[in-house]
């Protein structure tokens, strides 16, 4: 991703046609947010995997999702556990019927378009290892 303009509170990303979009996220933290942050965007995706967390059993089923989408809501936040980035993000997708399916964003790939706003936290949350659930859970 080159695309990106910085305002003084947060930036404007483009994430381009082909790019998967935790990763492209994920490398921008590493050169320009470093501390991480909060996000939202919207778009039209491909090759969609999404999840769902079951906590009795601390396992997470997955659905891939092999046609266009209109990404109609992308939400999560960019946090750390040691040097570790985590990228935690939700999504709703709709299909040509205006069928939605939502959950965890495992990874899409940007068919369109993706533009996102990109709120930087100034100081790094990490995420620690949650027995009871079996996440890592934000550590404050």
């Amino acid at each position: 991703m080159k695309d990106f303009k910085k305002f003084k509170n947060f930036y404007i990303l483009k994430i381009s046609r082909g790019e998967k979009i935790n990763e492209t996220i994920a490398n921008f933290c590493k050169k320009e947010a470093k501390k991480g942050g909060f996000f939202i965007g919207i778009g039209a995706v491909e090759n969609a995997t999404l999840a769902h967390y079951k906590v009795a059993n601390k396992k997470y089923s997955e659905k891939k999702i092999r046609k266009p989408l209109e990404l109609t809501n992308l939400t999560g936040n960019v946090c750390f556990s040691g040097k570790e980035i985590i990228v935690h993000s939700h999504a709703t997708l709709a299909d040509s019927n205006l069928k939605t399916i939502a959950g965890h964003l495992v990874e899409a790939k940007v068919s369109g378009a993706c533009e996102i706003i990109f709120i930087p936290f100034n100081q790094k949350i990490e995420k620690v290892y949650d027995k009871i659930t079996g996440l890592k859970l934000m550590k404050f």
